[in-house]
């Protein structure tokens, strides 16, 4: 076996230094992307989360609260229920001044 020449151990020297920080460049970006894809899928997670109850949110809300039609519809009923009662409260003394006239004159 002959022993190496000069070139052949600088070559070597040279790949080494060179593979070296390439290697180490490599795994840094690798641990950067490794650790920021673990972020981006928490983060999507917690998003189809928070999709999930707000369409919950918006189902119950559909199911329990009332429409604009029905909150005026009733509006409109009551409305017209205390007009009438307004004009019965309005009767109201004349009737029992009738009412007080009709018993005095029975006695």
């Amino acid at each position: 076996m002959t022993a190496p020449s000069t070139i052949d151990v600088i070559n070597i020297e040279g790949l080494v230094g060179l593979f070296g920080p390439t290697v180490a460049a490599v795994g840094l970006i690798l641990t950067v992307w490794w650790r920021m894809d673990a972020k981006i899928e928490s983060a999507a997670e917690k998003a189809h989360d928070t999709e999930k109850a707000l369409a919950d949110f918006k189902l119950k809300v559909a199911e329990e609260y009332a429409s604009w039609e029905t909150v005026k519809s009733i509006e409109t009923r009551l409305t017209e229920r205390m007009d009438g009662l307004a004009e019965q409260v309005m009767k109201m003394p004349d009737a029992i001044v009738d009412r007080i006239m009709k018993y005095l004159i029975k006695q």
